[in-house]
Order: structure tokens, then sequence, then C-alpha cells
């Protein structure tokens, strides 16, 4: 709560008055120290991003300051005030609120009931069910977005969920909003969307403390920028002061002379996989997938591109066995295959890396070990497991990919999220597929691991893997893929090498505007 003490802080203008400020915040673990006197301004009216790799202390910086836990030494100051939050409750009611990059959604409760979880509008003990409602749309209205307030969650897919996330930060009047990776499973149209109601905000009186690892998107919606490395801070600047090379250098700690090469475009062979008018349908008949034609090469990297909804992740699940096809035919290896499951096609030689690695891949409460093995168990022993082989071959693929983990025994909810994704990968690997499918591969991952993932990807496809990525990061396309397939409504509307594949040309044709000169895979 807040405390009495007063103190003062020094402002050159009001536009850099300061609302919540950090100082000399320290926070130990047992074995660990995150923040090593970290001193961090919130200015009014601004968006003040916060930069660093996965594990550099952001998460834990802008824990404390909304109130989910304390600092070991140092101190908060709120509008000039010291102040001490109980829990993210008491920080809420000062105004502090915090959106999560992992959804804290209820799926059983409707979007308005999910909006005012904890803080009901009521009369008497008696739940005033319009009132929720009036103000949930209200909310939701601000962000550009068309969702009806009533609708259970559970019918919403992952972009929309977040949009209710930040909705519901809106709906309590916060004047400092936390935006921690808000867009990472937002469309471009969404993210559009949200940038426009963030400037809106800063008119309204709202500050606005901003993470996120697309290096663009800071530059674009910042004002104000911190960068912290090892639990320190690198670096600071100003809008029109601050560049990626900037970002980069101050969050590596190494200098930086070009951006990393993307791939060269390799040549069509003999085909891995091949699909021929392959159609998916949904409720209602709708079609998730309209007569896909696809080939795929050893050692190719293709990207899949689309705006949300487009049918990137329908279509990854089909080719893994998630989801069954109405119509048309995967050929694998030049033969016709229809998989029973996505077990079936992994032991048949096609992994998939979900969207979603903390609801579909990994298993918070097992080890990395343990998580890294099961895609591999029968390969251990027939009616036991051999833990010597399994110890083995698990050590040599989290090595080879990297993973940076002091004890493999740990808990993998342990680890940061690009090493989380690593661990997803290492088990897609243990089962030595042929061809490797990832929806989002970088989601949340900061700018270093996600080097680390697209290196580890030329590496596979170099010793002929096939791979097929879905992204909605029109950069990682640019760096990652060799040619580009671009869906729009469940259809591949352009196919075209990467060399083609500028912004305006990708985005175009995923909003189902044609282009002609299209170079055909």
């Amino acid at each position: 709560m807040p405390q009495t003490k007063q103190q003062t802080t020094a402002t050159t203008s009001p536009d850099e008055e300061i609302v919540i400020e950090a100082r000399n915040v320290v926070r130990k673990y047992p074995g660990t120290t995150a923040l090593k006197g970290v001193n961090f301004r919130v200015y009014r009216n601004k968006v003040n991003v916060l930069i660093g790799e996965n594990g550099a202390g952001k998460s834990t910086l802008v824990r404390i300051l909304a109130g989910a836990e304390s600092a070991t030494s140092g101190e908060i100051l709120l509008e000039g005030r010291q102040v001490a939050f109980i829990d993210t409750r008491d920080a809420a009611k000062h105004g502090l609120a915090m959106v999560h990059q992992e959804l804290s959604v209820l799926p059983n409760l409707s979007i308005a009931d999910n909006i005012f979880a904890g803080r009901e509008v009521s009369r008497m003990g008696i739940v005033m069910d319009r009132r929720q409602t009036d103000r949930s749309m209200d909310a939701l209205n601000k962000l550009g977005s068309e969702i009806d307030a009533r609708t259970r969650a559970d019918a919403l897919p992952l972009g929309q969920r977040q949009i209710v996330e930040i909705a519901r930060s809106l709906a309590h009047r916060s004047k400092v909003l936390i935006f921690d990776e808000p867009t990472s499973a937002l469309s471009s149209a969404e993210c559009e969307r949200l940038f426009s109601s963030i400037h809106d905000l800063k008119r309204q009186g709202v500050s606005i403390i901003y993470i996120s690892h697309r290096l663009q998107e800071l530059l674009d919606v910042g004002d104000y920028f911190t960068v912290l490395r090892d639990g320190q801070v690198a670096g600071e600047g100003r809008r029109g002061e601050v560049d990626r090379r900037w970002i980069v250098e101050r969050m590596t700690g190494r200098i930086v002379h070009k951006d990393a090469p993307a791939a060269k475009p390799g040549t069509i062979e003999a085909a891995l996989l091949r699909t021929d008018a392959l159609t998916v349908l949904g409720n209602g008949g709708r079609r998730l997938l309209d007569r896909i034609n696809l080939t795929v090469a050893p050692g190719q990297i293709l990207g899949i591109y689309g705006l949300l909804g487009s049918g990137r992740t329908e279509l990854l699940e089909t080719l893994a066995g998630a989801r069954n096809a109405d119509s048309g035919e995967v050929l694998f290896r030049g033969q016709p295959c229809k998989f029973a499951s996505a077990a079936d096609a992994m032991r048949r030689g096609i992994a998939l890396v979900p969207e979603d690695r903390k609801t579909d891949a990994l298993l918070p409460g097992l080890s990395i070990r343990e998580n890294i093995s099961l895609a591999g168990v029968r390969t251990f022993g027939r009616f036991f497991i051999s833990r010597r082989k399994e110890s083995a071959r698990v050590e040599q693929v989290a090595r080879e990919l990297q993973i940076n983990a002091v004890d493999l025994e740990m808990p993998v909810s342990s680890l940061s999220g690009g090493n989380q994704q690593k661990v997803v990968l290492a088990r897609c690997l243990l089962a030595e597929p042929s061809l490797l499918l990832l929806d989002e591969p970088t989601r949340g991952v900061d700018v270093g691991a996600k080097a680390e993932i697209y290196q580890i990807l030329r590496d596979l496809a170099s010793r002929g893997m096939g791979i097929v990525f879905a992204s909605s990061e029109i950069e990682e396309i640019q760096q990652l893929a060799q040619q580009v397939a671009v869906l729009c409504r469940g259809a591949i509307v352009e196919t075209f090498n990467v060399s083609s594949a500028n912004e305006e040309r990708l985005f175009s044709a995923a909003s189902g505007i044609r282009l002609s000169g299209v170079d055909e895979l």
C-alpha cells in the first residue's frame, strides 16, 4: 500500500513527467540475482519500451511494478510517492494493470465475465450483467474489435483471446498499462487497431510500458526505450535516437555489422511432400482449406504467410495428422497417406511444432529431459526405458540446440521462452523426421534466441530435411524462407521466391488483392 514518504522527481517539461519510477531495484532468488540495481522511469502519456533478451530481467521488473512480487531492495515511486503494493489487486486499485503474454482467459465464461472476473460490478451483492456487458463492449470497441462480449471465450481463436486480455485492462480505466508481448498472436489488421488504441490512450493520459521481441514494432510505437541485459540497464534512449542496431547492440553486448543473411533459394527436386486439391471443411461447411496444391522438396524451407484466420494453422495441422481432410490427397515420399493422428504422422516422418507451446506442446509439471524424450520413448526400450540411452540422446540434442539450462532435470517451466521453444523443437528432432512443420516458430522469443532458431532450421535444411513454417511476421518470412506461399481465406493465392517477397506484395496478397508478375513455385 502507498506509504507517506514523499519523493520528488526532476522533469524538464510537462511532457517528461515521470508517473512511476524504479530506483536501484534489486531482486534476488536462491542462487541468482535477476535485477542488479535497476533504474527505470515511466513517462506520462508515453509508450515506455522495455527491451531485453529472455532472462534479462524484463518480466521480473514489470512483475514488481505490477505488484506480483516484491523487490529485495530499492524503491518504487508512483507519482512521486514511495509505494509497496501488497499484490496485483492492490496495484490495480492504484491504476496499474498488466496484459500478459501467457493468456489467462477463462474458456467457460463469457467475454464480459472474463473482463470483470474478480472485480465484478454489483449492487447489494447482485452482479450487474448488463452494465458489465456494456463496459466490455466499450473496451472492445476502443480496440476496433467486433467481438460480442456475450460470446463464450472458448469460441474465440488465439488472436481474439489476446484482444480480450487487452480489453480487460482498458475496462478498468488503468492509468499505467503494462503490455507484455501484446501482438504475439494478433493479425496485422489487429496490430494496427491496437496501435491506434495506444495512441488514443496516450491522449487520454494513460502511460504504457511496452515489451515486445519485434524490433520494428518497438521502433514504430515507442517514445522512450530502456534496454536490460543481465539484470542491469544497458542503455536508455528517446525516439529519434534509437534504431535497430542501437537496440541489438545493447541487448547482446556485441557490435552489429549487418543483419543475418536470408536463406538462399533452394532447388525443388524430387518432392518430399505434395498435396493435391487438399480441402478441409469447418462448421457449417465453411472451407478452412480450399483445394490446396503444395510441393515441398528435401532441403527446402517453405514459408506460409497469411493473416489471422487465413488457414495457416489448419494447413499445418492437416499435414501433421492432427486434422482430417475432407477431400484431396497428401502424398509423402511419393505415397498417398492419411495419418490416424499426429503421433502416427510423427512415427512416419512428419513432426509439428505448434503455435501455442504452453497449451499444446509443453508439460510444465515435467522436467526438461522428460519433455524432450516424450517423442522418443519407443526408441529407448521395448518394455522398459533405458535411462542411459534416454539421457545420452536427450543431452546430445539439447547440446546441439544450445538449450541454456543448468540441469535437464529442472522443470521446463523454469526456462525462458526461447529455450522452451527449443525444447519443443528438440522433442520433434528426437523422432528424426524428414519433414518439420512449425507454426509461428519464434512467437514470444527474443532476438538472440530467434537468430539461433533460424540458424538451427537452416542447418537442418542443409542436411536434407524439408521445413514448412507459418508466420505472421513478414520479416521472419524474408529472413528464413526460400519460397513463400500466401494464404487468404483458406486458399493459396500467391507463390513466389523470397527475393520477390517484399512487404507490399505479401500483405496485399494476404489481404486478397492479387498482384501480377508472380514467380510460381
